[in-house]
């Protein structure tokens, strides 16, 4: 059996060539480490596919989603330009897509200063995140074909913090509810008029039911339709938490439950 150490491939139409071979000679197409599967190994036989076309994407392009869908572990093939996945990866694939139509795009200056960071032991989810906060941030960056992250040098310490912070996860990946048969905008009404009465009077026993009930159902909803999750995510924080204390499940830290029922009613003024 070859050592497949010892070469590399065209991950498209996959020809074998020597290490060292930087392109393939027929596809003009970055070569790879990886040894590509064939369509007929791609998921099980009563699994369906899915083909998706790349034909005016350019091979680096190519290469850099063909780099993402590996390290994430997606099986997949490619037919020249035609990418085939299982049905089931659909959203996994959406996204390294909508990804690599970012990367793919040199974003540098390659006359300042640059450096380089390697992401090989960065897992999806870090490495998705990583991606998603040098967009927020307005930090200019770019990838090789290996997959390694170039930034200006002058960027150096906003993206040691951010790989500081990679293990804490942004409110977009907050996982809500498995969803009820509730209407948002009167789940929210019931909390803003609940905290409107505990603002006053923090015992008053009509506001302590309704919030206590409308917070329960709160907590079991999707996402409401148009709302961002950081703005609903925090509905919920102070909700909760404020029902917990209710309940005698919990005590309040600091202030009073006046003070967190006014910061509530305050936050559901702008949605209600």
């Amino acid at each position: 059996m070859e050592d497949d150490a010892e070469h590399v491939w065209c991950f498209q139409c996959g020809n074998q060539y020597d290490t060292g071979v930087e392109s393939c000679v027929e596809c003009g197409v970055p070569t790879s480490a990886e040894r590509p599967q064939l369509a007929d190994d791609v998921g099980g036989e009563d699994e369906p596919q899915l083909a998706y076309e790349f034909h005016e994407w350019t091979g680096q392009g190519r290469s850099i989603l063909d780099g993402m869908l590996s390290r994430s572990g997606v099986p997949h093939a490619w037919q020249g330009a035609t990418l085939i996945v299982r049905e089931e990866d659909e959203a996994v694939v959406d996204a390294a897509v909508a990804e690599t139509e970012v990367v793919a795009m040199p974003t540098l200056d390659l006359d300042q200063p640059t450096m380089v960071y390697e992401l090989e032991d960065l897992d999806p989810e870090h490495h998705a995140r990583l991606l998603r906060r040098l967009g927020d941030d307005g930090i200019s960056h770019a990838f090789d074909r290996n997959g390694d992250l170039f930034v200006y040098e002058k960027d150096e310490e906003r993206v040691d913090a951010l790989f500081d912070g990679l293990d804490e996860t942004d409110a977009s990946e907050r996982e809500f509810g498995p969803g009820i048969d509730a209407d948002p905008v009167q789940v929210m009404t019931d909390l803003f008029m609940a905290a409107g009465r505990l603002r006053k009077k923090g015992n008053d026993a009509k506001g302590v039911v309704g919030l206590v009930e409308a917070a329960d159902k709160a907590e079991q909803m999707r996402l409401p339709y148009g709302m961002t999750a950081d703005v609903w995510g925090n509905v919920l924080d102070v909700s909760t938490g404020l029902a917990s204390v209710l309940k005698g499940e919990n005590e309040l830290a600091e202030g009073t439950v006046e003070e967190f029922s006014g910061h509530l009613h305050d936050l559901l003024r702008r949605l209600v």
